[in-house]
């Protein structure tokens, strides 16, 4: 007799992108990477096959329809998606209770010491990487009886008590993670949706060297960062030009930080575009100490590659005492004139960014960071956000009480937010602070 498998799926939705006629969503990479790790291994394929992939917000009782027959679900959880995440999670568990639920990405409150109050509906929640963790878990879970306590990197639902059982294994060789697309992960979903343009998600590293407060990053992978082989990120280059994917979101943390590896990144990259047509567009995070070698790249993908995007400089804030608060060092204000020269040399656009709201800001500095900016050079753009308090980033967890942060749920945020009521995905911004109370914040935003 052949044993039935047990079926994993994952919800990871996400609105549409960018025009309605586009019908354009990204692929769920983050599970995705998940499953094409652990699916390495004989004796998880031999227990468990893949299910269903919930990849945009169908109704909730469509996906309860897709997942139903699943015996374990995984729910990549982040700010566009958390709200749909817990009512499905929620209703899954209502209709089927022997179903394993668990959630991980930067979003689940992992510090929270009432999470399972709050969230009671859920078995386990993954601190960290996901990779090692979910693999562990699903060994476990083969052995009746055996406990998940001895994995490291997870909250367990212990009958409604909270049993934490330490910090995550971070994988220390990312070669170690065979690729999503590479391996056919996509293969089925892509030929069951043929009327859909795929986004991709594209990773040539992990992790971020900077531990910025306002920032969730660091508390995800922590600050060294690891190199995906160069081949691989070559051949998913290739797979992604291949297969007509329009556009990539490059999620490296800061990309030209490896000058001379990025700068060969981007030779593929717009090889890829030449030879196939696509990507049409990508985004990239700079690296945020930017060099000649940075502005080189950027000009080699707008003259060679024909990008229309510029290079984008995070400063954040050009006060020292808001940089040492929020822990974030800039350039030195000669280097960012440098900078600004180089690509005012080039025709290359430029962009600021500044973060409106952090701690000790107050109305006189910020007015200060234009006027520094405008005299450093930059006269193509600057863009200004508001500061969002992100919920594992130390702003939120340990700045929020000394700095009398106060945020506002904002639902209009993120594009295709409006959902009824309860699906709704909001952000918390910063409204008023102890050193720019709301009347000050509210004409700061004016000025700006």
């Amino acid at each position: 007799m052949v044993m039935q498998k047990k079926k994993v799926s994952f919800v990871n939705p996400n609105f549409q992108q960018g025009p309605k006629e586009f019908n354009a969503y990204y692929l769920p990479y983050s599970p995705a990477i998940l499953w094409s790790y652990v699916a390495q291994y004989k004796h998880i394929t031999d227990n468990y096959e893949l299910g269903e992939f919930i990849w945009r917000r169908d109704t909730i009782e469509e996906a309860i329809e897709k997942l139903k027959d699943s015996a374990i679900v995984g729910f990549s959880t982040y700010i566009w998606n958390r709200s749909y995440n817990s009512v499905l999670s929620r209703e899954l568990k209502k209709h089927n209770p022997d179903i394993f639920i668990f959630v991980g990405g930067p979003e689940p409150p992992i510090t929270d010491p009432n999470f399972f109050d709050k969230f009671p509906y859920i078995d386990v929640a993954v601190k960290q990487e996901g990779e090692i963790s979910v693999k562990r878990i699903l060994e476990t879970l083969m052995v009746k009886g055996s406990s998940l306590k001895a994995i490291p990197g997870l909250l367990i639902n212990e009958n409604g008590k909270l049993v934490d059982t330490g910090p995550g294994v971070r994988i220390d060789n990312l070669d170690e993670i065979p690729s999503p697309y590479l391996t056919g992960v996509f293969d089925k979903l892509m030929k069951q949706h043929p009327e859909i343009r795929w986004n991709a998600t594209l990773e040539t590293n992990r992790g971020c060297p900077y531990a910025c407060t306002f920032c969730d990053w660091g508390s995800l992978t922590y600050n060294k960062v690891k190199k995906f082989n160069l081949e691989r990120v070559y051949n998913e280059l290739e797979w992604i030009g291949s297969h007509g994917l329009d556009f990539i979101s490059l999620t490296d943390a800061n990309f030209g930080i490896f000058p001379e590896r990025d700068s060969l990144i981007a030779d593929k990259l717009i090889k890829v575009q030449k030879t196939h047509g696509n990507p049409k567009a990508y985004t990239i995070a700079w690296a945020k100490n930017q060099k000649q070698e940075v502005v080189d790249i950027v000009r080699k993908l707008i003259y060679e590659g024909g990008s229309k995007m510029g290079l984008n400089l995070s400063v954040q804030s050009m006060d020292d005492n808001v940089l040492d608060i929020i822990k974030r060092k800039n350039l030195e204000m000669n280097k960012i004139e440098e900078v600004f020269e180089m690509c005012e040399q080039y025709s290359i656009p430029l962009y600021t960014e500044l973060i409106l709201g952090l701690p000790g800001e107050t109305l006189e500095t910020w007015k200060d960071n234009f006027y520094k900016l405008f005299k450093a050079g930059n006269h193509t753009g600057i863009t200004v956000y508001q500061a969002q308090l992100l919920e594992n980033a130390e702003m939120n967890l340990t700045q929020k009480q000394e700095y009398k942060l106060e945020g506002k749920i904002v639902f209009d945020y993120l594009v295709g937010t409006y959902n009824e009521h309860e699906l709704k995905e909001g952000i918390e911004v910063v409204v008023s602070t102890k050193d720019m109370p709301r009347d000050k914040m509210i004409e700061a935003k004016v000025w700006s």
